[in-house]
C-alpha cells in the first residue's frame, strides 16, 4: 500500500475519532468544559490576527496552535527553536518554547507551555481571608506531526495538560490528554484557500480531587472552518478568515489582515466577534437602541508587528480586552538554523 493511502486512512480515522469524541453532538452536558486554558496559549502573530490565520500556510511554526497541516519551515531550513511570553490581565506569567524540524517531508514539532497565575490569597465561604497562599500552574506539552499528501496537507497535534489549583487535603494536580488535527488545502497560485480544523478533542483523565472516581470531563472540542485570500494587484496583502463551532461556547467569527512591508517587515491586525455579538450588534443598528456593553469573547481587537530575517524573527502583539479588562503584550523570538 502506498505511504499516501496510509497517511489518508490515519486522517479519516482521526476525522471519525473526532465526531466521536464524547458524544459532540449531544449538548447534555454543556457546561462541563475543564482545562480552557490550552486555548489561551496565542503566539504574538496568531493573537494579532485573533486566531484568523489557520487556513494559510506559514513558516512561522506556531501556526500549528491553530492548524497543524499548515505548518511549514522556510527553504533552507532544517530546525527552528523559539520562545514567546505574554502578560495581561489574565495571566502573571505565559508562554511557549517550541522546536520544530524535519525529516524527509514530514515536520515535527513539540512544544512546552506554562501559564502561572502569580500569587491568590484563600477565602472562606464568608468572603474572610483565610491565611493560606496558592499558586496554581497550568501546563501543557504537544507534539505536533504534519505532512503532504497529492492535493491536501494534513497536520495532527497530541496535547498532555496538567492543573493544579491548591495544596489543600484531598486535592491534586488534575491530567487530561486531547488532539488537533487539521486538513489545509491552497490554490496552485497560492492566492487563496481553504482548511478545517478540529482542536482540544479530549478529556481529563485524573481530576482534582482524591476521593476514588475520576469524572472524565471533555475539554474545549472546537470545529473551525477558514480560508485566505491574497490578490494580484496587491501580493503583499494577505486576509483571513475563520469561523470556529465551540461545543461549549457560542460559534465565533475572527478575521485579520497582514501586510508586508519589503522583505522582512509586517503589520498585522485582527478582530473577532461572537456571531450572537454579531447579530445584537445589527439589531442594535437597525433598532437605534442602546443596549449593555456585552461579549462572550474576552478579546475584541488586537494589532501586531513582525520581523523576519533569514536566520531569527521577531514579533509583537497587542490586544484590547473587552469591558475595561485591560490589553495584553505578547513578544516572540525564533531562530532558524
Amino acid at each position: 500500500m502506498r505511504p499516501s493511502v496510509n497517511i489518508l486512512t490515519a486522517a479519516l480515522l482521526v476525522l471519525v475519532a473526532t465526531f466521536q469524541a464524547n458524544a459532540y453532538f449531544s449538548q447534555g452536558d454543556a457546561g462541563q468544559e475543564v482545562f480552557s486554558f490550552m486555548s489561551t496559549f496565542d503566539s504574538p502573530r496568531n493573537a494579532a490576527l485573533e486566531k484568523s490565520a489557520s487556513a494559510a500556510p506559514s513558516t512561522d511554526p506556531t501556526i500549528s496552535q491553530l492548524n497543524p497541516a499548515a505548518l511549514r519551515l522556510p527553504d533552507g531550513t532544517q530546525r527552528i527553536a523559539g520562545i514567546h511570553w505574554q502578560t495581561g490581565e489574565f495571566a502573571d506569567n505565559q508562554g511557549t518554547i517550541h522546536y520544530t524540524t524535519r525529516f524527509r517531508d514530514f515536520l515535527y514539532q513539540i512544544t512546552y507551555n506554562w501559564l502561572d497565575y502569580g500569587n491568590i490569597d484563600g477565602y472562606d465561604e464568608y468572603g474572610n481571608k483565610t491565611g493560606d497562599t496558592y499558586r496554581p500552574l497550568s501546563q501543557l506539552i504537544t507534539a505536533t506531526f504534519a505532512f503532504p499528501l497529492k492535493h491536501f496537507q494534513f497536520g495532527t497535534t497530541l496535547k498532555f495538560a496538567s492543573d493544579r489549583l491548591a495544596y489543600q487535603e484531598g486535592d491534586r494536580t488534575a491530567w487530561g490528554g486531547a488532539f488537533d488535527w487539521g486538513l489545509a488545502w491552497q490554490s496552485s497560485n497560492k492566492l487563496w484557500g481553504f482548511a478545517l480544523v478540529a482542536r482540544d478533542f479530549g478529556c481529563i483523565i485524573q481530576d482534582y480531587v482524591d476521593d476514588g472516581d475520576d469524572d472524565h470531563y471533555p475539554m474545549g472540542q472546537v470545529f473551525a472552518i477558514s480560508g485566505f485570500k491574497r490578490f494580484k494587484s496587491v501580493p503583499r496583502l494577505t486576509l483571513f478568515g475563520e469561523s470556529n463551532f465551540p461545543r461549549f461556547a457560542e460559534a465565533r467569527l475572527n478575521l485579520g489582515t497582514e501586510y508586508l512591508l519589503g522583505k522582512s517587515f509586517a503589520i498585522r491586525a485582527g478582530f473577532t466577534r461572537t456571531w450572537l455579538d454579531l447579530k445584537r450588534d445589527a439589531l442594535e443598528l437597525i433598532q437605534s437602541r442602546d443596549r449593555p456593553d456585552e461579549s462572550n469573547e474576552a478579546r475584541l481587537l488586537s494589532v501586531g508587528l513582525g520581523y523576519n530575517a533569514s536566520r531569527f524573527a521577531l514579533d509583537y502583539g497587542f490586544s484590547y480586552l473587552a469591558q475595561g479588562m485591560g490589553m495584553e503584550h505578547r513578544m516572540g523570538l525564533r531562530v532558524n538554523f
